[in-house]
C-alpha cells in the first residue's frame, strides 16, 4: 500500500505522530490534500525523487564503506605496530616463527597471552615459554 502513497504523505504521518497536538490538525489537513491528489508514478517530478533518494543512498553507503574500510586499515597497522614479539630477542623472534611458519599474526597473539597471564615476566620469557609449550605439544 506505501507504494501507490506519494513520499510527501508518508512524510506528513510520521512528522504528524511525533508533533504536539496543536500542529496535528494542520497536518491532516495537508495530509487529506496530499492522499486526494492521483499519484502518477511516471511524472517527471516522482521520477527526480526516486533518483535523488537513489543517488543519496549511493553517496551514504559509499562514505560508510569507505570509513569501515579506513577504520580497519587502521587497526590492523595499529596492531602490526605494537607487536610483542619484536620487543624480544632476535634469535627467539626467528625460533619462534620458524615454528609457526611465519605466522607473526598468531606469534603475536600466543606472546601476548601469555605476556598477560604473567605480567611480572619478561617479553624474552614470555616468548620462551611459548616455544617451549608449541614444541612440548608437538613431541
Amino acid at each position: 500500500m506505501l507504494k501507490l502513497l506519494p513520499i510527501g504523505a508518508v512524510l506528513a504521518t510520521i512528522i504528524s505522530t511525533q508533533l504536539p497536538v496543536t500542529s496535528t490538525q494542520r497536518l491532516q489537513l495537508t495530509q487529506s490534500q496530499l492522499l486526494a491528489q492521483s499519484y502518477n508514478p511516471t511524472s517527471p517530478e516522482n521520477n527526480d525523487d526516486g533518483r535523488r533518494i537513489l543517488t543519496t543512498a549511493l553517496v551514504v553507503g559509499g562514505i560508510a564503506t569507505g570509513g569501515y574500510l579506513a577504520t580497519k586499515k587502521a587497526n590492523t597497522a595499529k596492531s602490526n605496530t605494537n607487536s610483542e614479539i619484536d620487543k624480544a630477542s632476535p634469535k627467539l623472534q626467528k625460533k619462534l616463527l620458524i615454528l609457526l611458519h611465519n605466522d607473526r599474526t598468531t606469534a603475536n597473539r600466543l606472546v601476548a597471552y601469555t605476556k598477560q597471564t604473567n605480567p611480572q615476566k619478561s617479553v624474552n620469557w614470555a616468548m620462551e615459554k611459548v616455544i617451549y609449550d608449541l614444541e612440548r605439544d608437538r613431541a
